[in-house]
């Protein structure tokens, strides 16, 4: 079950990564395992991934993630009154469990945004089944009290506000995306006795949160974004 569930949160990272060819080819990868089989909701939007290599999903995504005051930011730290002060701690908090697990490398989005999340959380699902397969139980609790800390501070918080933008959930393409996303999350804080609020809606103001520095802002395997103005 863990390893499906982790299957799922990879696909979820995947839906909501830069729509390219290479993300493209894992979505076909991913369903093939039989990665969110239980979603036929987000059926277009796998579609429309899977003919990401003809430009078509591009502008749609730039539109309403990247682009402009009404955007619909997909990163933690763009989120709540309190952003312009906290962000470089919030940042450092979340590159801190991925260098905790070794996943500090090369090129990639910044640590906060949504689809970094949700791939590191399919890691720590994927460790977790291995070291109980491998009967090491040390190791099980500490990934598990990793995975109930980075929920409670960071992916729920972000995942369910998300799921409660109207410009993100009106959308016909990445609005299944984003629910098919916050019932993942819920089902693991559910399972994991977590209670997390969604982060404050307040409206994001691209100069009060022009990106910042972060000592591990390239993380994961997330490509970075082309086309940013």
């Amino acid at each position: 079950m863990t390893e499906q569930t982790a299957l799922d949160f990879r696909l979820a990272s995947r839906l909501f990564a830069y729509p390219d060819e290479a993300s493209a080819a894992e979505v076909t990868g991913l369903r093939a395992a039989g990665a969110g089989g239980a979603e036929p909701a987000v059926a277009p939007l796998l579609a429309a991934l899977e003919r990401a290599s003809d430009g078509s999903l591009e502008a749609a995504y730039l539109s309403l993630f990247e682009n402009g005051a009404g955007r619909t930011s997909l990163h933690e730290t763009e989120y709540g009154r309190m952003r312009a002060m906290s962000k470089g701690n919030d940042l450092a908090d979340v590159a801190g469990f991925y260098q905790a697990f070794g996943l500090a490398h090369g090129e990639g989005e910044m640590p906060d945004h949504v689809a970094v999340e949700l791939e590191f959380y399919s890691v720590l699902l994927v460790k977790q089944a291995h070291l109980h397969e491998a009967g090491d139980a040390e190791g099980v609790s500490i990934v598990e009290a990793a995975r109930r800390d980075f929920l409670a501070e960071h992916l729920a918080p972000l995942a369910f506000a998300l799921a409660a933008r109207p410009a993100l959930t009106g959308d016909a393409l990445y609005g299944p995306a984003a629910l098919f996303c916050s019932r993942l999350v819920a089902a693991e804080c559910e399972s994991l006795g977590i209670t997390a609020a969604p982060l404050d809606p307040f409206a994001v103001d691209p100069e009060a949160t022009s990106e910042m520095a972060c000592g591990a802002d390239d993380l994961v395997s997330i490509k970075p974004r082309r086309n940013q103005t």
